[in-house]
């Protein structure tokens, strides 16, 4: 609920017993009668004071909720007491500012590091070893800075860039493995280190100017987000997109106009140009509609294709779209959906036929082929030989957009988790940062090399949700075509900002500003309360619904927060809402990728040749010779460099010293 124009206010009651709710209420009567800067320290010690017994669904309960309100109270929300009742507000002007958010990241990320094995981690990287008859430690991998000044000094070549794809191999240069190195500098971000699950590649970025090669910055891919509106917007992937692909193209321009007789009053006049003919318009719109209503048809019928269904009796019957196979499947998915309990991790297994009839797939089966067959059924029922007034009449129709909708998700489902990738990670290490390290990184996560690492790493690996599904191996095309990321501060990021850079002879490289995501995510919540809601919802569920497995759904920790929230009866919306909304950027890797994640094309056109090691190390290269001599031969004339780097203490990013 919003206050004022920069506050924020939600009342916090959660849905206790009698027992629990009495308790409750005398510590918000404590809070409220304590000074604002003790409430939080009150919470703190009344859950310290908790003992709770496992099996106890209610202790549990109680606890999870004084656990999600000190995870509030440390991300910016202040606890006010009105009447008895515990209200949560924010103020919400500050919530931009960059110092602002990492301290509201900083609990979190300051959390990890009490961890024994992260202390002992960072302890074994920064103690000095035997290396090669040298005394080697992690500071060996922070760029020297004098070395830096002298050859900026003398005219030299400052640094000679190249990228190092992580693994559990060790580095020539220190003997540290690679893995190792990527993981202390990472844990140098605001933003607490938490692995990934699915498919990912680590990248250090290395300066073979110095002697051992120290880290000018790191980066990562990670799965896509599934869904994100600007973006999927942007790429065509939304009922809406489609409509505006329909709309006749034109400008608007809005001017202030007086009206005569009524001593000067103005209005707004809105000038609407048309950039096309009617002629125009209608045949680009018939032809869009064809190709369109050709996709989504395609998309509908290889889901299908895509699903086991022999299980589902009568099977003849069950594969054919009607009303009454609709009724089926739902039936089939009511009986099923509740008993999917406790699912086991499985990454190998010898008989895809088998796991698909394990009940956790079967009832996603169900549910997924009930809704590609009403689509079918509504495009069906709308179906004309103009694709135009087709097309048209389903978007006009509230069945026929959310027929639209199943159609376009079953196409984004086959290039999400394949053909795109999320920059989960990217930014360079101090002193590289001074000399424009980040635009470096940033370019490179896009390079050649990188595309080519992936298409080699998955183009053979088996789709576990998809096998599956279909009850059989099924490999997907894993050609990468698109990268996202978005911005920690809603100012943007410098370092993605103004990257215009030439790939091969005819292509551009350029991070798209996309839009603003809304800013939801469970970052700020700590591993305690996550581990309490998980056991709150075992001891209710009798089992575990949210296992972390292949099928049970995507961003299983977000969903574990959520429905955690809702069963407290918290307003899941309003706290896992950031308040700091974040810009989102696009990367198109070939120069047809909307219209190869649309399925308007099947074939992607890279810039350059994939296939020859030769070139893809070649079109690396002149990425890196185009930042050197576009950003950082600029950053040295445009800045006082020279003194930014003496500035710099090697101490300043080392672990033992910012914590």
């Amino acid at each position: 609920m919003i206050t004022g124009s920069n506050e924020v206010s939600e009342l916090f009651a959660p849905s206790l017993n009698e027992v629990y709710m009495e308790v409750f209420n005398g510590l918000v009567k404590k809070i409220g009668q304590a000074f604002p800067n003790y409430r939080s320290l009150i919470l703190k010690k009344s859950i310290e004071a908790l003992s709770v017994e496992d099996n106890d669904t209610e202790a549990v309960k109680y606890s999870a909720a004084l656990h999600i309100l000190y995870d509030l109270t440390q991300q910016g929300w202040h606890m006010e007491v009105s009447e008895n009742q515990l209200y949560l507000k924010m103020t919400t002007e500050d919530l931009c500012d960059k110092a602002y958010i990492r301290y509201r990241l900083s609990s979190e990320k300051n959390a990890q590091f009490s961890n024994e094995s992260v202390k002992s981690f960072i302890k074994k990287m920064e103690r000095e070893k035997q290396y090669n008859n040298e005394l080697i430690s992690v500071k060996n991998l922070i760029g020297d800075k004098d070395s830096l000044i002298v050859k900026i000094k003398n005219g030299e070549e400052i640094i000679k860039p190249y990228i190092q794809l992580v693994s559990n191999n060790r580095d020539e240069h220190t003997g540290f493995r690679y893995i190792d190195i990527w993981r202390y500098f990472r844990y140098t971000w605001s933003i607490p280190y938490k692995s990934m699950p699915g498919r990912n590649l680590f990248y250090l970025v290395r300066d073979a100017a110095q002697e051992y090669h120290p880290v000018i910055g790191i980066f990562a891919l990670g799965n896509s987000v599934l869904n994100l509106s600007v973006r999927d917007n942007k790429i065509g992937w939304t009922v809406e997109a489609i409509k505006a692909n329909l709309a006749r193209r034109n400008e608007k321009e809005v001017s202030s106009q007086q009206v005569s007789q009524t001593n000067g009053k103005m209005i707004k006049a809105k000038k609407i140009t048309y950039m096309e003919s009617e002629e125009e318009y209608n045949k680009r719109a018939q032809a869009y509609a064809e190709k369109t209503m050709a996709v989504l048809s395609k998309s509908l019928t290889n889901a299908i294709n895509d699903i086991y269904s022999k299980d589902f009796k009568p099977v003849k019957k069950m594969r054919v779209p009607s009303n009454e196979s609709v009724d089926k499947l739902k039936m089939i998915y009511e009986e099923l959906k509740d008993k999917a309990i406790d699912n086991k991790r499985t990454t190998k297994t010898n008989n895809w036929e088998e796991e698909t009839k394990e009940v956790l797939f079967k009832k996603k089966r169900a549910l997924e082929l009930s809704k590609l067959f009403e689509a079918v059924l509504c495009f069906e029922q709308y179906k004309n030989s103009d694709y135009l007034q087709w097309l048209e009449a389903l978007i006009k129709s509230e069945q026929g957009k959310k027929a639209i909708g199943v159609a376009l998700v079953a196409n984004r489902k086959t290039k999400i988790g394949s053909n795109m990738m999320d920059i989960i990670v990217c930014g360079s290490i101090p002193p590289y940062n001074e000399l424009l390290g980040g635009k470096l990184v940033s370019i490179l996560a896009c390079s050649p090399i990188v595309i080519k690492a992936y298409n080699d790493k998955y183009s053979s690996q088996v789709s576990e949700i998809a096998s599956r599904m279909k009850g059989k191996r099924v490999i997907r095309d894993s050609r990468l075509a698109f990268l996202g990321t978005t911005s920690l501060y809603s100012q943007g990021s410098s370092q993605y900002n103004r990257i215009k850079v030439p790939l091969g002879q005819d292509f551009i490289l350029q991070y798209k500003n996309m839009g603003i995501t809304e800013g939801y995510g469970t970052v700020y919540f700590s591993k305690n309360t996550t581990n309490t809601i998980m056991k709150m919802l075992e001891l209710q569920d009798g089992g575990r619904l949210i296992n972390n497995i292949f099928g049970e759904g995507t961003s299983p920790r977000f969903r574990l927060i959520s429905k955690g929230l809702s069963r407290l009866g918290i307003k899941a919306d309003a706290f896992l809402q950031h308040y700091s909304p974040r810009i989102v950027y696009s990367m198109e890797l070939a120069k047809n990728t909307n219209d190869f994640l649309t399925g308007y094309a099947d074939d992607l056109e890279y810039s350059f040749n994939i296939d020859d090691d030769d070139e893809v190390e070649k079109v690396t290269q002149e990425l890196i010779n185009y930042w050197y001599e576009r950003w950082l031969k600029m950053r040295i004339k445009s800045v006082d460099i020279v003194q930014r780097l003496d500035d710099f203490k090697p101490e300043a990013i080392l672990l033992s010293h910012t914590r």
